[in-house]
């Protein structure tokens, strides 16, 4: 651990990434007091910017970059802090669809550094504070904010929101937030503020969520509630307190978060033109999430790694067409549920390529070969670049290998 009290510089982002992994012993450390304490003595100012706070256990950030170009479709200036990152740190923070530069990040971390004075932050909090102080110095008409871990407790929640959205819940990071849905839905709900708005995309919102909605008399839109959308083959329709739209297109997320991202823009007041709303869904494609990124073999990666997650990638899977085999390429994180994410999804696949992800948190491939049985046509690897490689060599032209299981799997395939 780096001794919190010693003030330093660099000139480069590599640098200062290095030194924000060295400065905190623990990747998680959940509470606001030490990172409120920071962002009071920053003194920024949101006035004249709206600030949306997105919190789920699936979709938010996806839901964050549709919303996100919505907004700058209708013509807002938008900020976006995501996390994590998959290629670069800078897809972190962005201006209209746009990456912000090394030295605009260093400047922003130097602030943060000599902010914080004798107070330790994880390399979570350090970077969320130097997010928000970044989109701060912008002139923006919108900030959103995914959350990175539950809500109540999340670094991002320091941020007075005008509007919070939760898309879904579902059991995830359990050893933090909870064994069970009611629990984590508390959690999420902590991202609500008194007589705020608010949207609720879960299709079935746990009891602690609606609790809170009542106690802190929100001005809440509930999914099938208040707005619901059907799914037709080729379109899908939806509807609103306000709006009901025929015939959109169908964006590469599932539909269900975007209903959600439509209900957040109607509580913000905004007047939609349905010709902006179908561009934006035609072209909507978030790198890692089903992403097709070859052919001869076909290739797609996607960062499903929790139950939830799962079921909607196996839904694509189902629905996609090709003659040959499908082969999975699997890596994990240890805390994940490994044991319900496999057997949800391993009779879809012909044949397993598993892998360690050397991270502190990462699973072996011996962890994940426990969840199959003898007869699956399983082979193990001590890195995600090995197993990938080894699938690309194994495979016919008309086979179909899906990569997935964690941001890392993601990481490892596209910079390799």
């Amino acid at each position: 651990m780096v001794n919190p009290s010693a003030q330093v510089a660099f000139n480069s982002l590599p640098d200062w990434l290095t030194y924000l992994e060295a400065l905190h012993p623990n990747d998680i450390e959940l509470g606001l007091e030490r990172v409120r304490q920071v962002y009071n003595r920053l003194d920024l100012n949101f006035s004249q910017t709206k600030v949306v706070l997105l919190a789920g256990t699936n979709g938010k950030g996806t839901s964050c970059h549709l919303m996100q170009q919505l907004l700058c479709a209708h013509g807002f200036n938008v900020g976006c802090y995501n996390s994590p990152h998959i290629h670069d740190y800078r897809e972190r923070v962005t201006v209209n669809a746009n990456w912000l530069s090394e030295q605009q990040h260093c400047d922003a971390f130097q602030a943060i550094e000599q902010a914080r004075g004798n107070i330790a932050l994880t390399y979570f909090e350090f970077g969320t504070l130097a997010a928000i102080y970044l989109l701060a110095q912008q002139s923006l008409d919108y900030i959103l904010l995914e959350v990175g871990l539950g809500g109540r407790l999340d670094a991002t929640n320091i941020v007075e929101p005008d509007l919070s959205i939760i898309t879904t819940i579902d059991l995830d990071h359990q050893d933090w937030l909870g064994t069970n849905r009611e629990v984590i839905g508390f959690e999420k709900a902590g991202i609500f503020r008194a007589q705020g708005k608010a949207v609720c995309g879960d299709l079935n919102p746990p009891d602690t969520v609606k609790q809170q909605a009542l106690e802190k008399q929100l001005d809440i839109v509930w999914q099938q509630q208040d707005f619901c959308y059907q799914i037709e083959p080729q379109y899908w329709s939806w509807q609103g307190k306000k709006n009901q739209f025929n015939h959109l297109n169908k964006p590469n997320m599932p539909i269900q978060n975007a209903s959600t991202v439509l209900a957040g823009l109607e509580q913000l007041g905004l007047e939609l033109d349905i010709n902006l709303i179908n561009a934006c869904f035609i072209d909507f494609q978030l790198a890692g999430r089903w992403q097709k990124i070859s052919t001869q073999p076909d290739v797609i990666i996607d960062v499903a790694h929790n139950p939830e997650s799962i079921r909607f990638m196996q839904q694509q899977l189902q629905q996609y067409s090709h003659q040959g085999k499908k082969i999975a390429v699997l890596g994990m994180l240890k805390d994940k549920d490994i044991k319900t994410v496999i057997n949800t999804i391993k009779a879809d696949f012909d044949a397993w390529y598993l892998a360690d992800i050397n991270q502190p948190r990462g699973a072996k491939a011996t962890d994940l070969q426990t969840e199959l049985t003898v007869s699956d046509k399983v082979s193990c690897y001590q890195s995600i670049q090995q197993a990938y490689k080894s699938a690309l060599a194994d495979a016919q032209l008309d086979d179909l290998i899906v990569a997935f299981g964690s941001f890392w799997v993601i990481t490892d395939i596209l910079t390799d």
